[in-house]
């Protein structure tokens, strides 16, 4: 007999084997496009949340910089290291003499005296720290400024002044000065401004030398009919107090990413960009005597300052984090502070 055999085909019956038709692919296609479309959405939605929060935190973080650094300048200005923090000081300060080569000019340089203590620059209005350009480091146009000078931070108790071998000792061995340091010595007469030649634990020697931050000469009194002092001064060993001395000047420069940044030049050195994205500063103060605020403008004595408040704008670093429609879209805000000069208050 004969047997009949029929060929089974390996993946089944020939119509189950087609392939897509073009209108289940073009369906495939779309729903591919539509999820893929979700996931940039979201990805790129991160994103944007991710720059501008991270945006936000660096201008935070300069805010947090700039108003704390300043701002202890600010407060610490116009003393000498001694006095009770009271107005008292100011009658100190007001009876001081620079003895360094810088100050011995007619027009003394900014940093090498303490003039006033605090001395404020409207926008557009130029001072001899920096000049208002476009180059990296230089002034902005149009932004205010302000210069601080006085003791800077920890004073130390002088056991002895020698005023025949130009040294004073110090109550401590650890005073962390150096030579070289700019100092201010005083006590409940008056004060000096002068450089330390030469540190040997707790001995502080001063001595004549060239250059700007050298001493003219070793006369530490009170001399206003001289340049360079003539009249030597024994500061009193029970009353004397010896701290570094500061003179900073802080202005908006052209930061080196092309931007506004805060700047701060202390002493004779280079502009240092401390706090990037600050874009403009606003200052006013307050003078004894007048109940308002006022533009530097309008102070008739720069003595006589009480409080200083603080107006700094600050942007984003980057571009296109805002939710504005035009422009670079960078986020922008300021944020006000009202500091207390500490050795002007009673």
């Amino acid at each position: 007999s004969i047997v009949k055999t029929s060929r089974v085909h390996p993946f089944g019956s020939r119509s189950r084997a087609r392939g897509l038709t073009l209108i289940e692919l073009m369906i495939s296609l779309v729903l591919g496009m539509v999820l893929v479309g979700g996931v940039l959405v979201v990805f790129l939605g991160s994103r944007t949340t991710y720059s501008t929060t991270d945006n936000l935190s660096k201008m935070q973080d300069s805010a947090r910089i700039a108003f704390t650094v300043m701002g202890r300048e600010i407060r610490e200005s116009t003393g000498t290291g001694c006095g009770n923090g009271s107005r008292s000081d100011n009658a100190i300060a007001k009876r001081n003499e620079s003895i360094l080569n810088a100050a011995q000019s007619a027009t003394p340089a900014w940093w090498s005296v303490i003039g006033q203590g605090i001395q404020g620059y409207e926008g557009g209005v130029a001072s001899a720290a920096v000049a208002i350009g476009t180059a990296v480091g230089e002034r902005t146009n149009g932004t205010d400024a302000i210069q601080v000078s006085g003791a800077y931070g920890a004073g130390f108790t002088v056991d002895v002044h020698d005023n025949l071998l130009n040294k004073f000792t110090l109550n401590t061995n650890a005073s962390g000065i150096n030579a070289n340091d700019i100092l201010i010595v005083c006590d409940y007469k008056q004060s000096t401004i002068f450089q330390a030649s030469a540190v040997a634990t707790n001995k502080i020697s001063y001595a004549a030398g060239t250059g700007s931050a050298k001493n003219c000469g070793t006369a530490l009194g009170y001399d206003p009919a001289n340049s360079c002092p003539t009249v030597y001064y024994q500061y009193d060993p029970l009353v004397t107090r010896m701290t570094r001395f500061g003179a900073s000047y802080w202005y908006i420069g052209n930061g080196t990413n092309g931007r506004p940044s805060l700047y701060r030049i202390f002493l004779a050195g280079p502009p240092e960009e401390i706090s990037p994205g600050v874009s403009d500063m606003q200052i006013t103060y307050l003078q004894d005597g007048i109940a308002a605020y006022q533009k530097a403008s309008d102070i008739t004595d720069w003595g006589k300052i009480l409080a200083v408040r603080l107006t700094l704008s600050f942007e984003s670093q980057d571009q296109g984090v805002s939710t504005a429609s035009s422009g670079d879209r960078r986020i922008g805000t300021a944020t006000t502070s009202t500091i207390l000069l500490r050795n002007r208050t009673l």
